[in-house]
């Protein structure tokens, strides 16, 4: 994949060490912070008792920044997996494979001429990185990756912690900024800085850094809430532009819709890594109309441990209406309403109750804004 390398989990902790040492005392923000603000400007205002609490305190937020963006950096952000084009070339002419379009298109494949592949619902292809991505939304250039169904939660997790440690570092060490300005302005009469061997160069130091830190506040905040708006709505960056019709992935309010990328709420949603307990597997995602249990899986159908890729392809032929072998050759006018209730056998068991007849799951969907979509 060009600008993305992949590092195997047994070089992950060796290397965020590694990039935990450079960053911590070679990138100018921890620096500054550590060394200038932390050693020798708190002591030198008598401040000695906070040493300690805020080195923990941006430190620990710095280094889940570093963490995130080394995860959302190296890690795949989603590519087509091997099991959905083997699922493909084995139902054949059974999946219908619509043409891609800039609009919501649940439950359809769509075919991508780049790459010359069917892929499933919510994928795009990145031209930057030359492949599709399961559930894309952006290139990002920061962290030269982009972002898709495996690393949308790092890059939230980077741009928030980002931001956390902005605050942290601004917050904690305005009054100090204050009064080294004044100090250096000559509105201040004390001369602390000569008294405690602080250089003017640091002082400077420590005033620049205070402006960067208050210039990425301003440009880190207003981003995160972009993407945290469209993050509880379960919507990406390339769907927020869509209005063909409601948003089908929408599970009605926000912390539903943020399970959809987090995983079931856990200590995980604070830790760059995947999610302990996902609710998709980034090929096929819930639907509004659908009633599910709380494994995420529609009602009536039951996760099977023993045969996970089995219980998967149920999943998969009832979302993407595959019919069975000995219903393919129905007419093509057949609708994919009529698909879904003509499953039967194992796949009977992913539609729920309360959807048991045509007419009642399309009075389901209409209630939900659908207009007759599948």
């Amino acid at each position: 994949m060009k600008g993305t390398h992949y590092i195997s989990c047994r070089w992950h902790c060796l290397l965020l060490l590694v990039l935990w040492l450079v960053l911590l005392h070679a990138q100018p923000a921890g620096v500054v912070y550590n060394l200038i603000f932390l050693r020798k400007i708190l002591p030198a205002v008598g401040k000695q008792v906070w040493v300690i609490p805020f080195a923990i305190l941006f430190n620990s937020v710095f280094g889940l920044a570093l963490w995130s963006y080394l995860r959302g950096h190296c890690s795949d952000p989603g590519l087509i997996p091997d099991r959905w084009k083997e699922f493909v070339e084995h139902v054949g002419p059974a999946l219908s494979i619509a043409p891609a379009r800039l609009e919501w298109q649940p439950g359809k494949a769509t075919f991508c001429k780049k790459c010359g592949i069917a892929r499933p619902e919510r994928a795009h292809h990145c031209n930057i990185c030359g492949v599709c991505v399961l559930r894309m939304d952006h290139h990002c250039p920061w962290i030269n990756n982009c972002v898709g169904f495996l690393n949308h939660k790092f890059f939230l997790l980077l741009v928030t912690y980002c931001l956390l440690a902005c605050c942290v570092a601004l917050f904690t060490s305005l009054p100090e900024l204050l009064y080294c300005a004044g100090a250096l302005l000559r509105l201040e009469h004390n001369i602390f800085y000569k008294e405690h061997h602080v250089q003017i160069s640091e002082l400077l130091s420590f005033l620049v850094f205070g402006f960067l830190a208050l210039g990425f506040l301003g440009v880190l905040a207003p981003m995160l809430a972009q993407h945290a708006h469209l993050a509880t709505m379960n919507a990406t960056t390339i769907e927020g532009h869509y209005d063909n019709m409601p948003n089908p992935f929408d599970m009605g309010s926000t912390f539903p819709n943020l399970e959809q990328i987090f995983g079931i709420f856990g200590i995980d949603w604070f830790l760059p890594i995947l999610p302990v307990r996902p609710l998709s597997d980034g090929v096929t995602f819930a639907r509004n109309y659908e009633t599910l249990g709380p494994d995420g899986l529609p009602q009536g159908m039951v996760r099977d441990y023993g045969q996970p890729w089995a219980m998967q392809e149920k999943l998969w032929r009832v979302r993407y209406q595959v019919r069975p072998a000995a219903q393919q050759e129905q007419p093509a006018q057949e609708n994919g309403l009529d698909q879904l209730m003509g499953l039967t056998g194992c796949y009977a068991p992913c539609v729920s109750r309360d959807s048991a007849t045509h007419d009642g799951l399309t009075v389901q969907m209409q209630q939900k804004g659908w207009n007759g979509y599948a």
